[in-house]
């Protein structure tokens, strides 16, 4: 019993430490970038969010989100880059976008909007022996995956920045068609944001 419990305490010292590492990982691994564009006299803060959809249901296969913040002698502004890949079958995201801030529903302008299909084709192959028992590699097929991405802009103002600040979910809304795509923004990713507005 006497050898066992600094081994016990050991195990819990790195599972604890293994713990720390993982959680400080996931905030360090989300850093605000922070630059001087001398050319707009602006000091800029980027931030980059990845969201990954499980839902089979939903056209989105997954979003990269950057949110800029420029900080000049005029004030400050917040624009947000979004860039959508959706299955090849999904509809057209329509030019339009809704955020969701805990209850209240605000509709962003969108200032530039763009699509692309994708297609991205790749080779199956397999090693087949000769004769000689030298092997050669042998295209059995290929495999085509198309996708559709959408990437759009906009604006967040004093009021959605205002209503960010003590939120506590954000949801971004889209529409493709039939579809209605839901990205929530909450836990660590909710607080980086907090934290790029209070920079």
């Amino acid at each position: 019993m006497k050898t066992r419990m600094p081994l016990l305490n050991k195990y819990v010292c790195l599972m604890s430490l293994f713990l720390l590492f993982l959680l400080t990982g996931c905030s360090v691994g989300g850093r605000i970038y922070e630059k001087y564009d001398q050319v707009q006299e602006a000091r800029r803060y980027e931030m980059d969010l990845n969201y990954r959809i499980f839902d089979r249901r939903s056209p989105l296969l997954y979003m990269e989100q950057s949110i800029v913040k420029e900080v000049t002698p005029k004030g400050r502004d917040y624009t947000v880059y979004d860039a959508l890949v959706l299955n090849s079958l999904s509809y057209q995201v329509k030019d339009e976008l809704y955020i969701i801030i805990d209850e209240e529903v605000f509709k962003p302008a969108v200032t530039s909007l763009e699509y692309e299909n994708a297609r991205e084709i790749q080779e199956k192959s397999e090693e087949v022996m000769r004769a000689d028992s030298s092997t050669v590699k042998v295209v059995t097929g290929y495999t085509e995956n198309n996708k559709k991405i959408t990437r759009l802009s906009y604006l967040l103002d004093d009021k959605m920045i205002d209503g960010i600040r003590t939120a506590n979910s954000v949801l971004f809304r889209y529409y493709a068609g039939p579809d209605m795509i839901s990205i929530k923004l909450k836990g660590l990713k909710l607080k980086r944001l907090k934290r790029l507005i209070e920079k």
